[in-house]
Protein backbone atom coordinates (compact mmCIF):
# COMPACT_ATOMS: atom_id res chain seq x y z
CA UNK A 1 0.00 0.00 0.00
CA UNK A 2 1.21 3.33 -1.08
CA UNK A 3 1.92 6.10 1.12
CA UNK A 4 -1.43 8.31 0.44
CA UNK A 5 -3.01 5.23 0.32
CA UNK A 6 -2.01 4.50 3.98
CA UNK A 7 -2.76 7.83 4.70
CA UNK A 8 -5.90 8.05 3.55
CA UNK A 9 -7.05 4.75 5.33
CA UNK A 10 -5.60 6.43 8.71
CA UNK A 11 -7.64 9.30 8.06
CA UNK A 12 -11.16 7.18 7.24
CA UNK A 13 -11.26 5.37 10.31
CA UNK A 14 -10.38 8.09 12.41
CA UNK A 15 -13.35 9.45 11.01
CA UNK A 16 -15.30 6.20 12.05
CA UNK A 17 -14.10 5.50 15.27
CA UNK A 18 -12.63 8.43 16.76
CA UNK A 19 -9.38 6.63 17.82
CA UNK A 20 -6.93 4.09 16.75
CA UNK A 21 -4.28 2.02 18.07
CA UNK A 22 -0.54 1.86 16.33
CA UNK A 23 -1.09 -2.43 16.55
CA UNK A 24 -5.05 -2.16 14.66
CA UNK A 25 -3.12 0.16 11.78
CA UNK A 26 -0.40 -1.92 11.43
CA UNK A 27 -2.40 -5.10 11.26
CA UNK A 28 -4.77 -3.52 9.18
CA UNK A 29 -2.81 -1.81 6.43
CA UNK A 30 -0.18 -4.62 5.86
CA UNK A 31 3.21 -2.35 7.61
CA UNK A 32 5.20 -2.29 10.41
CA UNK A 33 4.44 -0.42 14.04
CA UNK A 34 7.47 2.16 12.50
CA UNK A 35 5.79 2.74 9.58
CA UNK A 36 2.57 3.68 11.17
CA UNK A 37 4.30 5.95 13.71
CA UNK A 38 5.94 7.63 10.87
CA UNK A 39 2.70 7.77 9.23
CA UNK A 40 0.76 9.47 12.16
CA UNK A 41 3.45 11.76 13.23
CA UNK A 42 3.71 13.27 8.78
CA UNK A 43 -0.62 13.41 10.04
CA UNK A 44 -0.52 15.10 13.20
CA UNK A 45 2.00 17.49 11.42
CA UNK A 46 -0.95 18.76 8.99
CA UNK A 47 -3.14 19.38 12.20
CA UNK A 48 -5.15 16.29 11.09
CA UNK A 49 -5.03 14.09 14.17
CA UNK A 50 -3.24 14.22 17.80
CA UNK A 51 -0.65 11.27 18.81
CA UNK A 52 -1.26 9.64 22.04
CA UNK A 53 0.42 6.79 23.64
CA UNK A 54 -0.29 3.59 21.38
CA UNK A 55 -2.32 5.06 18.89
CA UNK A 56 -3.32 8.39 17.67
CA UNK A 57 -7.23 10.28 18.33
CA UNK A 58 -8.75 12.28 15.95
CA UNK A 59 -8.43 16.16 15.71
CA UNK A 60 -11.24 17.84 16.83
CA UNK A 61 -10.83 20.49 14.07
CA UNK A 62 -10.85 18.18 11.28
CA UNK A 63 -13.68 18.28 8.74
CA UNK A 64 -15.30 15.13 6.98
CA UNK A 65 -17.17 14.92 3.97
CA UNK A 66 -20.97 13.13 4.67
CA UNK A 67 -22.56 12.03 1.90
CA UNK A 68 -24.23 13.96 -0.86
CA UNK A 69 -27.61 12.99 0.72
CA UNK A 70 -26.89 14.44 4.04
CA UNK A 71 -24.84 17.83 2.61
CA UNK A 72 -28.15 18.83 0.29
CA UNK A 73 -29.50 19.78 3.31
CA UNK A 74 -26.91 20.86 5.68
CA UNK A 75 -27.01 25.38 6.00
CA UNK A 76 -29.12 25.14 2.70
CA UNK A 77 -30.55 28.72 3.06
CA UNK A 78 -26.15 30.04 3.68
CA UNK A 79 -25.72 27.75 0.45
CA UNK A 80 -28.50 29.62 -1.53
CA UNK A 81 -26.94 32.65 0.04
CA UNK A 82 -23.85 32.11 -1.36
CA UNK A 83 -24.75 30.89 -4.75
CA UNK A 84 -26.59 34.24 -5.05
CA UNK A 85 -23.50 35.49 -4.72
CA UNK A 86 -21.26 33.48 -6.59
CA UNK A 87 -23.72 34.49 -10.05
CA UNK A 88 -23.46 37.78 -9.54
CA UNK A 89 -20.06 37.60 -10.37
CA UNK A 90 -21.17 36.07 -13.47
CA UNK A 91 -21.53 38.21 -17.12
CA UNK A 92 -23.21 36.82 -20.02
CA UNK A 93 -21.07 35.25 -22.57
CA UNK A 94 -18.60 33.85 -19.53
CA UNK A 95 -16.88 30.44 -20.07
CA UNK A 96 -17.93 29.23 -15.82
CA UNK A 97 -15.88 26.01 -14.63
CA UNK A 98 -18.64 24.99 -12.04
CA UNK A 99 -17.59 22.27 -8.92
CA UNK A 100 -19.51 19.45 -7.75
CA UNK A 101 -21.24 19.77 -4.46
CA UNK A 102 -24.19 21.28 -2.35
CA UNK A 103 -23.35 24.28 -2.84
CA UNK A 104 -22.44 24.18 -6.39
CA UNK A 105 -25.34 22.75 -6.90
CA UNK A 106 -27.05 26.02 -5.57
CA UNK A 107 -25.04 28.01 -7.54
CA UNK A 108 -25.94 26.04 -10.98
CA UNK A 109 -29.71 26.98 -10.01
CA UNK A 110 -28.73 30.23 -10.00
CA UNK A 111 -26.97 30.42 -13.17
CA UNK A 112 -30.06 29.67 -15.27
CA UNK A 113 -31.31 33.05 -15.12
CA UNK A 114 -28.41 33.88 -18.03
CA UNK A 115 -29.13 33.81 -21.52
CA UNK A 116 -25.73 33.26 -23.36
CA UNK A 117 -23.40 30.71 -21.05
CA UNK A 118 -20.89 28.20 -21.25
CA UNK A 119 -20.66 26.11 -18.36
CA UNK A 120 -18.35 23.25 -17.70
CA UNK A 121 -18.62 20.93 -14.95
CA UNK A 122 -18.29 17.68 -13.09
CA UNK A 123 -21.47 17.87 -11.65
CA UNK A 124 -23.73 15.12 -13.20
CA UNK A 125 -27.13 17.08 -11.60
CA UNK A 126 -26.03 20.64 -12.26
CA UNK A 127 -25.55 19.39 -15.96
CA UNK A 128 -28.87 18.60 -15.72
CA UNK A 129 -30.16 21.48 -14.31
CA UNK A 130 -28.56 23.56 -16.53
CA UNK A 131 -29.05 22.07 -19.63
CA UNK A 132 -32.45 22.72 -19.55
CA UNK A 133 -31.58 26.57 -19.74
CA UNK A 134 -32.24 27.80 -23.77
CA UNK A 135 -29.15 29.45 -24.12
CA UNK A 136 -26.58 27.63 -21.57
CA UNK A 137 -24.25 25.42 -23.34
CA UNK A 138 -22.83 22.61 -20.94
CA UNK A 139 -19.69 20.62 -21.24
CA UNK A 140 -19.66 17.51 -18.87
CA UNK A 141 -16.30 17.12 -17.42
CA UNK A 142 -15.23 13.37 -18.51
CA UNK A 143 -13.46 11.15 -16.13
CA UNK A 144 -14.75 8.08 -13.36
CA UNK A 145 -18.50 8.77 -12.14
CA UNK A 146 -18.54 8.29 -8.56
CA UNK A 147 -22.95 8.03 -7.56
CA UNK A 148 -21.90 8.70 -4.17
CA UNK A 149 -20.82 12.52 -5.19
CA UNK A 150 -23.04 13.12 -8.40
CA UNK A 151 -19.89 14.08 -10.14
CA UNK A 152 -16.95 13.01 -12.04
CA UNK A 153 -13.18 12.49 -10.93
CA UNK A 154 -9.87 10.93 -11.89
CA UNK A 155 -6.91 11.50 -13.98
CA UNK A 156 -9.03 12.08 -17.27
CA UNK A 157 -10.73 14.48 -15.79
CA UNK A 158 -7.82 16.49 -15.23
CA UNK A 159 -6.30 15.78 -18.58
CA UNK A 160 -9.40 17.38 -20.03
CA UNK A 161 -9.13 20.45 -17.70
CA UNK A 162 -5.55 21.26 -18.83
CA UNK A 163 -6.85 21.77 -22.12
CA UNK A 164 -9.03 24.46 -21.84
CA UNK A 165 -8.94 28.14 -19.97
CA UNK A 166 -12.41 29.41 -18.42
CA UNK A 167 -13.47 33.14 -17.80
CA UNK A 168 -14.60 31.74 -13.91
CA UNK A 169 -14.06 28.55 -11.89
CA UNK A 170 -16.43 28.16 -8.13
CA UNK A 171 -14.60 25.03 -5.73
CA UNK A 172 -16.43 24.22 -2.95
CA UNK A 173 -14.12 23.08 -0.25
CA UNK A 174 -14.51 20.88 3.33
CA UNK A 175 -12.17 22.87 5.17
CA UNK A 176 -10.22 26.58 5.21
CA UNK A 177 -7.02 27.25 7.79
CA UNK A 178 -5.26 30.42 7.46
CA UNK A 179 -1.92 28.22 8.47
CA UNK A 180 -3.40 24.55 5.85
CA UNK A 181 -5.28 26.68 3.14
CA UNK A 182 -8.27 25.01 1.80
CA UNK A 183 -8.86 21.02 2.08
CA UNK A 184 -11.04 18.68 0.98
CA UNK A 185 -11.45 15.04 2.03
CA UNK A 186 -9.32 12.80 -0.56
CA UNK A 187 -6.43 13.65 -3.13
CA UNK A 188 -8.87 12.65 -6.06
CA UNK A 189 -10.82 15.53 -5.18
CA UNK A 190 -7.90 17.53 -4.49
CA UNK A 191 -6.47 16.91 -8.04
CA UNK A 192 -9.74 17.98 -9.99
CA UNK A 193 -10.11 21.35 -7.96
CA UNK A 194 -6.62 22.26 -7.90
CA UNK A 195 -7.05 21.94 -11.99
CA UNK A 196 -9.96 23.92 -11.72
CA UNK A 197 -8.45 26.70 -10.00
CA UNK A 198 -5.66 26.26 -12.77
CA UNK A 199 -8.20 26.37 -15.70
CA UNK A 200 -9.64 29.86 -14.58
CA UNK A 201 -8.82 33.49 -15.07
CA UNK A 202 -10.87 34.28 -11.51
CA UNK A 203 -10.73 31.93 -8.81
CA UNK A 204 -13.30 31.28 -6.60
CA UNK A 205 -13.82 29.23 -2.87
CA UNK A 206 -17.13 28.83 -2.27
CA UNK A 207 -17.76 27.66 1.60
CA UNK A 208 -20.17 28.22 3.95
CA UNK A 209 -19.18 29.58 7.87
CA UNK A 210 -18.87 25.76 9.22
CA UNK A 211 -15.93 25.20 7.00
CA UNK A 212 -14.09 28.17 8.45
CA UNK A 213 -11.09 26.70 10.73
CA UNK A 214 -11.76 23.01 9.97
CA UNK A 215 -8.91 20.98 8.12
CA UNK A 216 -9.68 17.97 6.29
CA UNK A 217 -7.58 16.11 4.46
CA UNK A 218 -6.15 16.79 1.04
CA UNK A 219 -4.56 20.56 0.09
CA UNK A 220 -5.76 22.25 -2.79
CA UNK A 221 -3.48 25.37 -2.23
CA UNK A 222 -2.62 28.06 0.43
CA UNK A 223 -5.20 30.97 0.98
CA UNK A 224 -3.73 33.37 -2.02
CA UNK A 225 -4.39 30.63 -4.42
CA UNK A 226 -7.66 31.80 -4.86
CA UNK A 227 -8.67 35.68 -5.76
CA UNK A 228 -12.16 35.22 -4.01
CA UNK A 229 -13.80 33.53 -0.64
CA UNK A 230 -18.01 33.63 -0.54
CA UNK A 231 -19.23 32.56 2.98
CA UNK A 232 -22.23 33.56 4.67
CA UNK A 233 -23.21 35.93 7.73
CA UNK A 234 -21.84 33.40 10.40
CA UNK A 235 -18.42 34.54 9.43
CA UNK A 236 -17.28 36.12 12.27
CA UNK A 237 -14.98 39.42 12.45
CA UNK A 238 -11.72 37.72 13.94
CA UNK A 239 -12.22 34.90 10.48
CA UNK A 240 -12.75 37.52 8.24
CA UNK A 241 -10.21 39.90 8.99
CA UNK A 242 -7.60 36.27 9.27
CA UNK A 243 -8.74 35.40 5.61
CA UNK A 244 -7.92 38.96 4.13
CA UNK A 245 -5.09 38.67 6.09
CA UNK A 246 -4.17 35.69 4.63
CA UNK A 247 -4.43 37.22 0.60
CA UNK A 248 -8.28 35.99 -0.16
CA UNK A 249 -10.63 38.99 -0.76
CA UNK A 250 -14.01 37.77 1.30
CA UNK A 251 -17.38 38.28 0.18
CA UNK A 252 -20.37 37.79 3.02
CA UNK A 253 -23.75 36.60 1.00
CA UNK A 254 -26.53 38.61 2.77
Amino acid sequence: MFLEEREQAIVARLQQFGKVTVESLAEALGVSAPTVRGDLARLEGRGLLRRTHGGAIIESRLAYEPSYAERSVLNHEAKQLIAKQAASLVKDGHTVLLDAGTTCFEIAKQLSQYSRLTVVTNSISSAHVLAQTCGIDVIIIGGNLQLAREATLGPLACSFLGAISCDIAFVAVNGVHEEVGYTVADFEAAALKTAMLNSSVSKVIVADSTKIGKVAFASIGKLPSADILISDRGLTAEQREMLTTGGVETLVSD
